[in-house]
């Protein structure tokens, strides 16, 4: 039954929530407006469905990955393709809602052949992401508690210095692994 469900509709209704939450405080940020029209009850309840909505669809991406046939190997690591995919992390600051996941997602389907290195890096990239967002889902909940005004930064602070951590490390020709990783996909399943 989970086959079937549509991975555009949780993908669409989490775009439009985060948009709805996002509108005031750009609009703030931008200082269109001097003070921010929403309450902020409001704007954690739209969070925290669009974060949930979004959470839905990343589990559905990438449960439902295509299969690669084989994996050519190089005779060294592609640093720059595993750069690119540990820098979409830094797209969370950009307020566009998921394109810190949908563009490391599409970077790892597209690299992801070239080497069993660059499918790993794919694969932790994707799972920080992916944990990052569940943090940053409970810290909203926090929110009313007043405890998620503290952690949410701090949440962001860390997903920040790691995201550098892993580009410096991949310059280096390492492999690097997040920490507090929830490991979401397992690894390489169905290659021949």
């Amino acid at each position: 039954m989970v086959d079937r469900l549509p991975v555009w509709s949780f993908l669409s209704i989490s775009l439009i929530l985060l948009s709805f939450a996002y509108y005031p405080l750009v609009r703030y940020g931008l200082q269109l407006d001097a003070v921010i029209a929403m309450p902020p009850s409001t704007m954690a309840m739209l969070m925290i469905g669009g974060l949930m909505s979004g959470l839905c669809a990343m589990l559905l991406m990438v449960n439902r990955r295509p299969q690669i046939a084989h994996v050519q190997q190089q005779p060294e690591p592609d640093i720059a393709a595993a750069g690119y995919i540990h820098a979409c992390g830094l797209l969370i600051f950009t307020a566009v809602p998921l394109a810190n996941f949908l563009l490391c997602y599409y970077l790892w389907i597209k690299y992801r052949g070239r080497s069993a290195w660059l499918d790993r890096t794919g694969i932790e990239a994707l799972n920080f992401q992916i944990s990052v967002y569940l943090y940053l889902l409970l810290s909203t909940f926090m929110v009313f508690a007043v405890i998620g005004l503290l952690t949410t930064p701090l949440i962001l602070l860390f997903h920040l210095t790691c995201v550098i951590a892993a580009i410096i490390q991949t310059v280096r020709g390492k492999q690097f692994r997040y920490p507090a990783n929830i490991p979401v996909i397992q690894g390489r399943s169905g290659s021949a």
